[in-house]
C-alpha cells in the first residue's frame, strides 16, 4: 500500500518531531506577492491619472450649456431661473401652493416680475400651467399687450393632465435671437415628505407653442433642449487651464 504524505507536525521513529511542507508552498507565495503587487499598481495608475478638477459637464445632443450654449438674453432669462426655481419650491414646500405669477409681481420675483429687466429681456409672456386643470387657474397668464402668439391657458391646461408637473412657460420674447422657456417641476408627494426637481428647457423658435406632454422624451422630439447650469469658473478654467 501506498504511504500518504502528511501535511501536519508528525514525528519520526526516534520521536523527534518534524514539519512536512506542501511542495507548492513556495509557489503560492509568489502568486500571492504577485496579486498584491498589481493591484497596488493599479490603485497608484488611477490615482496618478485620474483628472485632480472634473471639467463643465459634456452637452449630450438634447441639451445645451448655459455658459457657452446659450445667447446673452437666454443667459440672463436662465440665470433668473435658477434661483426663481427655488424660491417656487421652498413655498410649494411651506405652503403646499405654487406662486402665481399675481404673487410673482408682489414680491418682485424675476424673471416674472414686470420691470426694467423684464423689458430689456424681451418682455417674455409666462404663464403657470397646474396639472390636473381645464380651466385658467387665478394668476395664471401675465399681462401682455399681445396675446395672439399664446395658446389658451385651458388647453395648455388640459395638456398636463396626469403628468405630474408644474410648468411656468414663456413665450413670444421680443429679443433678436430669444428662446421659448420652460421651467418644469416635477413633484411627487409620499405622506408627509416632498420631493421636487426643477429643470430649464429652451425652444430655438420663441413662438413655440405649448409642447402639451413635458416628459423629456416628448420635449427633445418637439425641439427642446434641457439647459445644463455651471458657473462661469469651471468654463474659464477649462479654457485658460488651472493657473495660479
Amino acid at each position: 500500500m501506498a504511504r500518504l504524505s502528511q501535511s501536519w507536525p508528525g514525528a519520526d521513529a526516534n520521536g523527534a518531531t518534524k514539519v512536512v511542507r506542501p511542495a507548492s508552498g513556495r509557489w503560492e507565495s509568489l502568486a500571492l506577492l504577485l496579486a498584491a503587487l498589481a493591484i497596488i499598481a493599479s490603485v497608484t495608475g488611477y490615482v496618478l491619472l485620474r483628472p485632480q478638477h472634473p471639467g463643465p459637464p459634456i452637452a449630450l445632443g438634447w441639451q445645451v450649456r448655459s455658459f457657452d450654449g446659450l445667447g446673452a438674453v437666454d443667459q440672463a432669462i436662465h440665470s433668473a431661473l435658477l434661483p426663481a426655481s427655488e424660491e417656487i419650491i421652498w413655498n410649494n414646500n411651506d405652503t403646499g401652493g405654487w406662486i402665481s405669477l399675481e404673487r410673482a409681481q408682489e414680491i418682485w420675483l424675476p424673471p416674472f416680475y414686470r420691470d426694467a429687466f423684464w423689458k430689456t429681456n424681451g418682455q417674455v409672456h409666462w404663464q403657470l400651467i397646474l396639472p390636473g386643470g381645464h380651466l385658467p387657474h387665478a394668476g395664471s397668464v401675465d399681462g401682455h399687450e399681445d396675446d395672439s402668439a399664446v395658446p389658451a391657458t385651458s388647453e395648455v391646461s388640459q395638456a398636463t393632465q396626469g403628468q405630474g408637473a408644474t410648468v411656468y412657460y414663456g413665450s413670444a420674447g421680443r429679443a433678436p435671437g430669444q428662446s421659448a422657456y420652460l421651467l418644469v417641476i416635477g413633484h411627487a408627494h409620499a405622506g408627509v415628505m416632498w420631493a421636487n426637481q426643477a429643470t430649464i428647457w429652451v425652444h430655438p423658435d420663441p413662438n413655440a407653442p405649448y409642447p402639451g406632454i413635458v416628459k423629456p422624451e416628448s420635449l427633445v422630439g418637439k425641439g427642446w433642449r434641457q439647459v445644463i447650469p455651471y458657473d462661469g469658473a469651471s468654463e474659464v478654467e477649462r479654457v485658460k487651464g488651472n493657473q495660479p
